[in-house]
């Protein structure tokens, strides 16, 4: 219970401190997500124990070396609080969800069409694509958790899991990739959201023109002629249509608040995690679901162990670094990729990110390096934009295609293969498509 409390008060004093900057809590706000890396890294394995200690003493011993004494040895320990925020509440917004009984009701629509391999590809696809913009990796969880006891050829399911999660990636406010680059660049979720859809909805396309299930056409017509004697029932379109609503509804809200409040997206996020659960408990007079959510919702966060301590420690080591001749380096070779031409830039980001991914760092990391190093006023024929979606793409890419990522290590679980073939084997073709689609379209973005 001790330390649900501290990472609840963590993220507390976050939502409090943007909105009252004050120097005493700025000291509690990092004391606090002090105490929680230290009581949550005791929970990890070994490897886990061993690679976000380094990383945190590593931090430390970089900011004692550049002149920093006291409480600035924990210096930028908060730096990726914006991100872990969201992780940590995220999974309050499935509680609305799954108390009405509209999770109940995907996951039997699945089941119902579990005879034909082209309407599992595009159900799975679908509602994975509905569930992950709010999710996250939850949507993963959640949906596998019931089509695992359905027979599903490993490649069909792979397949159907990466068409699906991946475009959320690029255009979601709900994900670490959207969330940590629109906040380094200083720029609105609305001047980047309709780009963002845009690329998402291309990328599903491709995804199920590459991997249409043979004999599609031909189960299509049974299918349909099987659903004209049958009809959904009126409650599961209601359901289904509910489901996209409360999607589209959180996202149409977040851009309303962000215009109002001028306050960054990835703060808005949290604060909507916390205010619509709420708001549904109080609508709906469950009171007495309350203590159950609780205990369910601890348990969960405590399962977050592993990315909490190294959101935590990545953020402390991300900012010990930006003070090291590390930074110089990368700001001159992204200086000289930019003068040379945006395709030379966006090949220098995702050689570099995806190569620091397959080493196990991760992007929450390299990403936010990246950025401080950009200068916009030494290359005027680059936009703003264009940057984010290079950055925002890397990100989707270099997680899916890691063995060390967490995307591609639930994936390859639920599947039961190793993260390379299922990657590069079953799923190869619509990365190569996508990232040559992605320099297209990166060009049509700064042209724009």
């Amino acid at each position: 219970m001790i330390r649900f409390s501290l990472v609840l008060s963590m993220c507390f004093l976050y939502i409090l401190e943007a909105f009252m900057p004050n120097m005493y809590i700025s000291l509690i706000f990092k004391m606090a997500a002090a105490a929680v890396f230290f009581t949550m890294m005791p929970l990890l394995d070994r490897k886990g124990r061993i690679f976000t200690l380094g990383l945190f003493t590593a931090g430390i011993c970089i900011h004692y070396a550049v002149g920093d004494r006291g409480m600035l040895l924990i210096e930028g320990i908060t730096q990726n609080m914006a991100l872990l925020a969201i992780l940590i509440l995220a999974p309050l917004l499935s509680i609305p969800l799954r108390r009405e009984g509209i999770i109940d009701t995907v996951m039997t629509y699945l089941n119902e069409l579990k005879n034909s391999p082209a309407h599992t590809f595009y159900g799975i696809s679908s509602f994975m694509l509905t569930l992950a913009p709010i999710l996250n990796m939850g949507a993963l969880r959640i949906v596998h958790g019931f089509v695992e006891n359905i027979k599903i050829p490993s490649k069909l399911l792979s397949r159907s899991y990466y068409v699906g999660f991946t475009p959320a990636v690029i255009w979601s406010p709900f994900f670490a990739s959207v969330g940590i680059v629109l906040f380094y660049l200083d720029i609105t979720y609305l001047s980047y959201v309709a780009f963002g859809v845009f690329f998402a909805i291309l990328q599903m396309a491709v995804g199920m023109i590459l991997f249409r299930p043979a004999g599609a056409v031909e189960t299509a017509a049974a299918m349909e002629r099987e659903a004209g004697n049958s009809m959904p029932e009126k409650g599961r379109k209601r359901d289904l249509y509910t489901l996209a609503g409360f999607v589209f509804g959180l996202v149409l809200l977040l851009i309303v608040m962000e215009q109002v409040t001028q306050k960054s997206m990835l703060l808005l996020v949290s604060i909507v995690c916390c205010i619509v659960p709420a708001g549904w408990m109080i609508l709906r007079n469950q009171k007495k679901a309350v203590k159950e959510e609780i205990s369910l919702y601890k348990s969960k966060i405590l399962a977050q162990k592993m990315e909490i301590c190294l959101f935590l420690s990545a953020g402390l080591f991300g900012n010990a670094v930006s003070h090291t001749p590390v930074k110089q380096l990368l700001e001159r070779s992204m200086h000289w990729s930019a003068q040379q031409s945006i395709g030379i830039l966006f090949s220098f980001i995702i050689l570099f990110v995806t190569f620091m991914a397959f080493l196990g760092v991760h992007q929450i990391i390299v990403i936010p390096l990246i950025l401080t190093s950009l200068d916009f006023a030494e290359m005027p024929d680059i936009t703003v934009v264009s940057v984010a979606f290079m950055c925002i793409f890397t990100w989707m890419l270099s997680s899916s295609i890691s063995p060390l990522n967490a995307m591609n290590i639930i994936i390859s679980q639920c599947v039961q293969k190793n993260g390379l073939t299922v990657a590069f084997r079953w799923n190869g073709a619509y990365f190569l498509s996508v990232t040559a689609m992605a320099f297209l379209y990166v060009y049509i973005l700064n042209w724009l």
